[in-house]
């Protein structure tokens, strides 16, 4: 099965190619020419967003992985049937098998075949589509602005959808997340010490640890804690076909529910990263994409009193705190389970009142 990869290049043909190689080397990227069929790297913004992105060349045209055109709001998926990749963005929808120079489009509920520029290719596991003839079938503009020596892709239709990073802040109020769990280890002191305080938190689960601890997720439940979905295998969703992102998060909406009997309309993406396609489908299936206004960096194995100074210095009325609750690695927790009852303490002394993402946004 093919191996999609996160990012893309968007060309105006073949005149500007050479003027995007020079580019590339003029944006603090560290990109050599390419030859024909190797992979680099360089920078294209998509929507007034720089996206790294590989790209190889193929007589002369610029080609990229095609799941890179998830960044301009476009799905992208595989059908193993006919090996050949599908992309839809609104009503526009053709398929393009993988090696060809063609694709098959539908217009009027007919299908006709139409001819790229160049075939596509496949390195390292991943297939690469001509940039400019894959931008013009699915009606992206690009154009490429020499003063600055940057290319920009810009879907027409402006984005509708935006993840959630803090909530009202007239209110002093906090929410504290904890994702990637449940375990053992670390879930079972964190709901200990909330409570012995008495507060709430909120829990993005992953569906393969319910599926190992399903008492610690009715614990979570039954002592009056939130939860969202956070996919069920923790993949980096930029990375995966657009089919394979409605099946993390159905997967994971059908454990919790086998677990604890219903389900939730919070999500929060693996790693933080989502595409314009990804916010789009996950907004289309029901789901709220919530994200923070604190990141505690406490997967890095930050010390308590490190973890602490950095809610207290950044937290602000809405505050959304980001912590993890996974024994992933001996001790690299430890810090969080630490800091955890002090900014309880502190917060409270300041203010605040601990609630869920769900109260938080209401």
């Amino acid at each position: 099965m093919f191996i999609f990869i996160k990012k893309h290049k968007n060309y105006l043909g073949k005149m500007l190619l050479l003027l995007f190689i020079f580019s590339v080397m003029t944006i603090g990227t560290d990109v050599i020419e390419a030859k024909e069929s190797s992979v680099s790297e360089a920078h294209v913004y998509v929507d007034e967003t720089p996206i790294q992105t590989n790209y190889a060349l193929r007589d002369g045209h610029l080609l990229v992985p095609a799941i890179f055109f998830k960044e301009t709001g476009s799905l992208v998926d595989w059908n193993e049937k006919y090996d050949s990749i599908v992309f839809r963005l609104g009503d526009i929808s053709f398929a393009h098998p993988t090696g060809s120079n063609v694709i098959d489009i539908k217009k009027n509920n007919n299908w006709e075949r139409e001819q790229l520029s160049v075939a596509s290719i496949h390195i390292d596991g991943q297939t690469f589509v001509p940039l400019n003839d894959i931008a013009k079938y699915l009606d992206l503009n690009v154009s490429y602005h020499e003063d600055i020596k940057k290319t920009f892709i810009q879907n027409p239709e402006p984005r509708t959808v935006s993840s959630i990073g803090s909530g009202d802040g007239e209110q002093k109020q906090v929410a504290l997340t904890f994702d990637d769990g449940p375990d053992i280890l670390y879930t079972t002191q964190i709901l200990e010490i909330l409570k012995e305080k008495g507060v709430p938190a909120t829990f993005f689960v992953v569906g393969q640890q319910v599926e190992k601890h399903p008492e610690m997720m009715k614990r979570i439940v039954d002592e009056g804690h939130a939860f969202g979905n956070h996919s069920f295998t923790h993949s980096l969703f930029p990375d995966i076909q657009s089919s394979d992102v409605q099946n993390e998060l159905r997967q994971t909406q059908d454990i919790i529910s086998d677990t604890v009997g219903r389900q939730s309309d919070l999500f929060r993406p693996p790693f933080g990263a989502l595409t314009r396609a990804d916010e789009e489908l996950i907004h289309r299936i029901g789901f709220r994409s919530i994200m923070w206004s604190v990141d505690t960096m406490d997967w890095s194995g930050l010390s308590g009193d490190e973890i602490y100074s950095t809610v207290i210095n950044e937290i602000s009325p809405g505050g959304i705190v980001l912590q993890h609750n996974i024994d992933w690695n001996p001790e690299n927790l430890k810090g969080t389970v630490d800091a955890l009852p002090k900014i309880i303490d502190e917060l409270q002394r300041q203010g605040y009142t601990f609630v869920t993402i769900q109260t938080l946004l209401e």
